[in-house]
């Protein structure tokens, strides 16, 4: 199964990554691209909910927006299902964004039959344990439908 997970996971990045790549330096003209769309969908939904328990502290919803075998990729490290994210890193996550003001950047949901894909970037500014910060940060969501509720199945999150 998780094999199964990571294979779509894979699969669905390469079709986020590959029409970018395959445009680059065909338009001389710059175009200001949309960096937001997608929300409204039913994946969207449950996307932008996930920030905002994320953000405001809601385990509950957390835990129901997250599939148990979900894999999440941060700083080197691998988190392998949400029992072992809610047990190691969840509570520290919501700690830390509590006390900064996080910016939304960009956010494309792209929603295809029972698969969803989610890219974005975010800005992070405050004070965490008497620190500045300022923080860049770049996620992927890959999510599932999954006996009729969308499922966050993989989390990739870069700082």
């Amino acid at each position: 199964m998780k094999i199964e997970l990571l294979r779509t996971a894979a699969f669905i990045f390469c079709l986020t990554i590959a029409p970018p790549l395959a445009a680059h330096g065909e338009d001389k003209q710059r175009q200001t691209p949309n960096l937001f769309g997608g929300m409204d969908t039913d994946a969207g939904k449950v996307v932008t909910g996930f920030h905002k328990a994320l953000r405001s502290g809601d385990e509950q919803t957390l835990r129901e927006h997250l599939h148990n075998d979900v894999l999440i990729f941060e700083g080197g490290k691998a988190e392998r299902s949400l029992e072992e994210y809610a047990s190691h890193h969840m509570k520290s996550d919501i700690k830390f964004l509590k006390q900064l003001q996080v910016e939304q950047l960009e956010l494309q949901v792209t929603q295809r039959g029972e698969m969803a894909w989610s890219a974005g970037r975010t800005r992070s500014t405050g004070e965490y344990k008497g620190r500045k910060m300022d923080i860049s940060g770049m996620e992927s969501l890959v999510l599932r439908k999954v006996e009729g509720q969308w499922k966050i199945v993989y989390i990739h999150w870069s700082h």
